[in-house]
């Protein structure tokens, strides 16, 4: 992979003008209907109406109160905001190039855009809230995987694929501009503190899980954990999140462990397998000590949507169980007050009490 641009939004502004436009207009073209909104910490269900053609996903929670959406229209790609106190779209960025992925960092202060014209290349573009673009890169390739550190957003790695299977790994530095290949076993990385990077070697069975080893970024070294049987682990800010395998009990161990490693929780679930992998529960990462799980009532194999799930809150501190909802992905405000569930995020689920009901509704 080559790359071709890589700077400030000054440097691209030339490419950039008259495809990409900034706007902070409240929108009136999307239509919507909420009900009276009381406490912002637990806000009345609004209930909105979209055009199925305009509608591309929901990104996320920006803040308590405000929900980013893609949304298409008369051959623009445009990053807006649904306000939930206020029942009002804001629209702050606009493109004529496809948006394929948009990601919210944990800090809320900015948006991770991946963009493609063709399938042979691809536009990563760092959006600030306010809607102007920090930085915008270039790829020769428009299948990306990516991981954005959670508290340093100036961190991204990347890995981009090619057609003949092959890949490559770059490490990003928002900060110095700096776009490091690295040679790596793995593509599918994750940041585990400023300086490594996560890279787990797995079984020749994906059900025996992997082994957890470590990359510098500094001296480009490979060690060991000793950590096995890893399904997965995440950095969710000041602690990690890891979830191991024991297919003895038929279980997912998982261990919140703090960065310093003064503190940590363990639990276990049952475990779901699509018969050829373990498939691990949605969460949402509310806090950098905290998350939303979603997890089985019983060890079985994934072949019934309709099977209920039990939805925790766990931190350090230990599990708090919340209730029952059908099994789905979700992902969840700040404040851990409500979640947006399901494929299309047009489930409102309601924490306390805990209550689910539609809220986006499209107009065919």
């Amino acid at each position: 992979m080559l790359l071709l641009c890589i700077g400030f939004l000054q440097g691209c502004s030339e490419k950039e003008s008259g495809n990409d436009t900034v706007k902070q207009d409240v929108d009136s073209e999307i239509r919507a209907d909420s009900d009276e909104v009381g406490k912002l910490a637990n806000p009345v269900k609004p209930s909105i109406l979209l055009d199925n053609n305009a509608f591309h996903s929901v990104v996320g929670w920006m803040s308590n109160d405000e929900i980013v959406f893609v949304i298409v229209e008369k051959g623009q790609w445009m990053i807006r905001t649904y306000t939930v106190s206020t029942a009002s779209w804001r629209t702050i960025y606009s493109t004529t190039t496809p948006i394929i992925q948009a990601t919210i960092h944990p800090s809320k202060e900015m948006i991770l855009l991946h963009t493609s014209k063709d399938s042979s290349s691809a536009e990563i573009q760092f959006l600030h809230k306010n809607g102007y673009i920090i930085q915008s890169l270039s790829f020769e390739s428009a299948e990306i995987y990516m991981d954005w550190h959670p508290t340093n957003p100036n961190l991204v790695v990347f890995s981009t694929f090619y057609e003949d299977w092959t890949y490559n790994t770059f490490v990003y530095d928002g900060a110095t501009q700096d776009l490091t290949s690295i040679e790596i076993e793995n593509p599918f990385v994750k940041w585990y503190d400023e300086e490594n990077l996560m890279v787990f070697r797995w079984s020749d069975s994906a059900l025996d899980g992997s082994e957890l080893f470590l990359y510098s970024n500094i001296d480009g070294t490979l060690k060991s954990t000793g950590e096995e049987k890893i399904l997965d682990v995440t950095n969710i800010g000041e602690a990690l999140l890891y979830v191991q395998i024991n297919e003895e009990n038929k279980q997912f161990e998982y261990r919140l462990e703090e960065n310093n490693g003064k503190r940590e929780f363990k639990w276990a679930t049952p475990a779901v397998s699509n018969y050829s992998e373990w498939v691990i529960p949605s969460f949402s990462i509310v806090s950098p000590q905290e998350l939303l799980l979603l997890n089985a009532k019983e060890s079985r194999n994934q072949d019934d949507p309709s099977q209920k799930s039990i939805l925790s809150k766990i931190s350090l501190g230990g599990q708090n169980i919340l209730g029952e909802v059908e099994e789905q992905s979700i992902t969840c405000s700040p404040n851990a007050n409500i979640c947006l569930g399901g494929y299309t995020k047009d489930n409102w689920i309601q924490i306390e009490p805990l209550k689910v009901e539609k809220w986006i509704y499209l107009n065919e």
